[in-house]
């Protein structure tokens, strides 16, 4: 697959399945978190200053390379995904917190990645040559993947909902198997630049992850969030849409090794998310104590 095609597939899948992400919405989710703002604005608080400071930590405390400290400020000002919502789903979180959370995070990502990104490079040293970002075209980008499929899903579904819910579980699916294509095609043009798994880098992304994965929840706790909401925080601190972030590098950036060490992430970040959901599986929470809310 020619690099031209990859870079129309990448943004194409992952604005379809922003779409089908749309299309799980609908505004009283939005409202239900202005009634219940504290786990929102506690997700927003470890999304937008938590994870950064983490990553300015392993940069710091590792000594790490330019090329690898650029790759955890790209990563830790990504929005989360959909996998984030999947593992909040399975540790029995609050499913309706995480989607939401999700969304609106998604949404604001256009406005917030560019600069926090722009913003942390030129700390790092590496903005005006090494790694320069197109502000402008950068959130005109991701306004395209990222906020209007969700308006597009949440209208489809308002329209027809009964036909949504009905196939909702095959475009997921759909979707689902045309990224993994994608990102197939993705690793298989650029193999040789895949960092490998015992790499420094793979040791600082699986560190990134645990510890934000640790910091999610228990900064939940921090402020009394409920059971429920405390897991789905957790996963929605801990995991990040590396989609997105491979996105940035590979069409915006145009580095190949920033976007492979991104999808690294993406491999390595499964590996403390499933120990934490077999920590919750394990952990017997009462039933009356996961229905409290914030």
């Amino acid at each position: 697959m020619t690099l031209a095609m990859l870079t129309f597939l990448l943004p194409l899948s992952l604005a379809l399945m922003t779409l089908v992400m749309g299309m799980t919405l609908e505004l009283s989710h939005f409202s239900r978190l202005r009634k219940q703002p504290r786990p929102l604005l506690m997700g927003l608080l470890m999304q937008w200053l938590l994870l950064p400071l983490l990553a300015w930590g392993l940069i710091i405390f590792l000594a790490l390379p330019p090329s690898i400290a650029a790759a955890l400020i790209l990563i830790s000002a990504a929005p989360g995904g959909a996998t984030s919502n999947m593992f909040s789903f399975l540790a029995n979180g609050d499913s309706a917190l995480s989607v939401s959370l999700t969304a609106l995070v998604g949404l604001l990502a256009p406005f917030w990645m560019p600069f926090a990104v722009m913003l942390q490079l030129s700390w790092l040293g590496v903005a005006a040559d090494t790694f320069a970002l197109p502000l402008a075209q950068t959130i005109a980008q991701l306004v395209l993947i990222c906020i209007v499929p969700v308006v597009i899903g949440m209208l489809i579904r308002r329209h027809f909902h009964d036909w949504v819910i009905r196939y909702q579980p095959r475009f997921k699916q759909l979707s689902g198997l045309l990224f993994m294509l994608v990102l197939a095609s993705l690793v298989t043009h650029n193999l040789p630049k895949l960092p490998s798994l015992f790499s420094h880098a793979a040791v600082a992304m699986l560190l990134l992850a645990t510890l934000a994965l640790a910091c999610g929840y228990l900064g939940a706790k921090l402020v009394s969030c409920s059971a429920s909401s405390c897991r789905s925080l957790a996963f929605e601190v801990g995991i990040q849409n590396g989609a997105v972030a491979i996105l940035v590098a590979y069409t915006q950036l145009g580095s190949d090794e920033l976007a492979m060490m991104a999808l690294l992430y993406g491999i390595v970040m499964n590996l403390p998310a499933l120990a934490l959901l077999a920590y919750f599986k394990a952990k017997k929470v009462p039933d009356t104590q996961a229905a409290r809310e914030c």
